[in-house]
């Protein structure tokens, strides 16, 4: 075997390896493209009240990758609460078991922009926040 032919066979052991490894490259990129699109989705946010149906959607938006306890309810406290409340918002739902599901069925969904966060009220809990009855923060112009 002459040096040339060596080289002709170093460089087809070299292909015959490093193709698969550049296509399995490539598809990793694909799936962290579609990962990185996945986690920028928006979620709603949606306070509805479970007797008369009254919803308060907030003006803020959180993206799927930033949906946690803290940053939900670092949203919820931006909704402009009554002036005869002090102190924070009282949600009871936000301590449950069924709250933290959510908040795990929305980080692992793979849905297209059709996830949103419905917060169950009361009546009570709902009127914490001033707004009119006949609208909601979503409905207002900034």
């Amino acid at each position: 075997m002459d040096f040339i032919s060596g080289i002709g066979l170093v460089s087809s052991v070299v292909t015959i390896i490093g193709a698969p490894l550049v296509l399995w490259g490539i598809w990793q990129l694909f799936l962290n493209y579609k990962e990185a699109k996945r986690l920028n989705q928006i979620v709603s946010v949606v306070l509805e009240c479970i007797d008369n149906k009254r919803k308060i959607v907030p003006l803020m938006v959180v993206r799927r990758k930033d949906i946690t306890r803290a940053e939900l309810q670092g949203i919820l406290g931006t909704i402009k609460m009554k002036p005869s409340i002090t102190g924070r918002y009282k949600l009871d739902h936000l301590n449950t078991k069924a709250f933290w599901q959510d908040i795990e069925r929305l980080q692992a969904s793979d849905n297209d922009d059709n996830d949103q966060l419905l917060i169950p009220c009361s009546p009570e809990e709902i009127e914490q926040f001033d707004i009119p009855q006949h609208e909601s923060l979503s409905d207002k112009k900034i």
